[in-house]
């Protein structure tokens, strides 16, 4: 199970993500991220990772489902802090490059302005 936090800034929306991606989460999950990715005016999606409790190759499917949905649209999803074993498995998937990541707020800010407070 899992919750997800909005935040919407100028063209971005910051998604806080905690819990569980995994394979009976799949769908509610790809639906949800597909509805903020997918809105009118957004240009990016920032889906903050760093309260994932668990994360295994379904939930990574809907990660790599979303940005490719949103880059068809012009729209871009970046992963930020994700949590350690979230990396590792981005990583050991070898996709680790696939998504813009940032490992600080201070990261992201300086480089999507639009998230700046």
């Amino acid at each position: 199970m899992f919750s997800l936090q909005a935040e919407s800034h100028n063209k971005v929306t910051v998604l806080r993500l905690a819990g569980d991606m995994v394979l009976p989460d799949v769908p509610d999950l790809s639906r949800q991220l597909d509805a903020y990715i997918l809105a009118p005016g957004i240009r990016q999606v920032v889906l903050d990772l760093s309260e994932v409790n668990k994360l295994d190759a379904s939930g990574l499917g809907v990660l790599v489902s979303a940005s490719t949905k949103g880059r068809s649209q012009g729209r871009r999803l970046v992963l930020l802090t994700p949590a350690p074993h979230v990396t590792d498995l981005l990583r050991k998937s070898e996709i680790e490059g696939f998504f813009p990541t940032f490992y600080s707020e201070e990261e992201l800010k300086g480089y999507i302005p639009d998230t700046a407070e």
